[in-house]
């Protein structure tokens, strides 16, 4: 299995039982189906799935980004435990940083579980430097890392 065989489009209604199983087992502390409904109609959130070409049905991951002002804010990321080590998150995160360019903004950041490090490598390998500790950041206090991707400084090069 490739990545060439999986597209992102937006997410609808019809993704949101998948999401949030997905979301229930990967994220210590996952978001509500609230959560996710309310980013389906924020005109700022970008709220992408990640699914087979296929069936267009089997959801192997997502990521949900806010572009305001001059920035964008990857809110959240997960992919599915079998398509791990696909590079399914590295293009994730570059259709984030893409669609973040295309309007115009100067930045992308993020925020990252300090125990989570083969995000936190992939971050750091997309050019993203760590800019600050976030003190007891999530519900279980454990620290983020604030993450930023400058854009205005140069041109993307994935």
């Amino acid at each position: 299995m490739d990545q060439s065989s999986f597209s992102l489009r937006p997410a609808t209604t019809e993704d949101l039982e998948s999401v949030l199983k997905l979301e229930r087992q990967v994220h210590p502390m996952p978001w509500a189906e609230e959560h996710f409904r309310a980013e389906l109609t924020k005109p700022y959130s970008h709220f992408l799935v990640l699914t087979d070409d296929e069936t267009d049905t089997k959801v192997a991951g997502y990521v949900v980004c806010w572009v305001l002002f001059d920035e964008c804010q990857i809110m959240n990321i997960a992919v599915d435990l079998p398509y791990r080590g696909l590079g399914f998150a590295k293009k994730m995160v570059q259709k984030a940083v893409l669609l973040a360019s295309q309007k115009g903004v100067s930045r992308v950041t993020l925020e990252v579980r300090k125990s989570n490090l083969p995000a936190i490598q992939l971050y750091q390998r997309l050019q993203f430097v760590i800019t600050q500790i976030r003190k007891k950041f999530y519900s279980d206090g454990e620290d983020a890392y604030h993450m930023r991707l400058s854009l205005a400084e140069d041109p993307i090069q994935f």
